[in-house]
């Protein structure tokens, strides 16, 4: 993945240690957040144990789960000892959580409560169960993972096809890849704060390069396109 590469003839990326870097009109750029990364500290520092836990038991790279807690909640916020953040979306649609639990998700990384019932086999999970932050991130991780045969862990395919259902075709921004606002530009830059702090912390750089859940390119699986 450190070759250029792009979906549906959008954006050029590549992947490198130090984040996402992309390429327009030749101009090279490194996504980043401006200033130091203390959101992604914070992230680690309040749900770091469930981040790894969740890592380990879905094979998942720890970045991407930084890089989708980050995307899904934004900068951190504190409140004495707490994180802020939403705990509950409702999407267009939404009625009651058994009648349409695909309209609501549910923080911090914002899973749709059917999603999360199906990647973790639990049909009667409620929204209470699936706040609690430990399983709202392991409902995360196994999603991201169910969907690497596509994403090949590819952190900007894996934040199109975690915010979309999959990966789908737009002209609606430069990446075209569909997605909501600017949510690949977030996350492209929220992937690099996540690379920039593990590449301080030791044992959790050492476990995000095992590559959890990375997955061989099928050229057959995706319309994909190397510059």
């Amino acid at each position: 993945m450190r070759d250029w590469h792009n979906m549906y003839g959008g954006r050029e990326w590549r992947v490198t240690p130090a984040g996402i870097e992309t390429r327009d009109g030749g101009r090279v750029t490194l996504r980043r957040t401006p200033g130091e990364p203390l959101s992604v500290r914070l992230y680690l520092a309040f749900w770091g144990e469930a981040i790894v836990h969740a890592a380990t038991v879905a094979r998942v790279p720890v970045s991407l789960l930084l890089m989708t807690v980050c995307t899904e909640n934004g900068a951190a916020r504190v409140d004495g000892t707490k994180l802020v953040y939403s705990p509950v979306r409702k999407e267009p649609g939404y009625r009651s959580d058994e009648e349409t639990p695909h309209r609501i998700s549910v923080g911090p990384c914002h899973v749709l409560l059917s999603t999360a019932r199906a990647v973790l086999g639990r049909p009667k999970l409620t929204r209470e169960e699936l706040a609690d932050p430990a399983l709202n991130i392991l409902a995360a991780a196994q999603y991201i993972a169910d969907q690497s045969g596509k994403t090949r862990m590819d952190p900007i395919l894996v934040a199109a096809a975690y915010n979309a259902g999959g990966l789908y075709q737009t002209s609606q921004n430069p990446w075209r890849l569909r997605s909501t606002g600017n949510h690949l530009d977030r996350a492209a830059a929220w992937y690099g704060d996540a690379c920039a702090v593990l590449a301080d912390a030791g044992a959790l750089a050492e476990l995000d390069a095992e590559g959890y859940g990375r997955v061989a390119f099928a050229a057959e699986e995706v319309e994909w396109s190397r510059g």
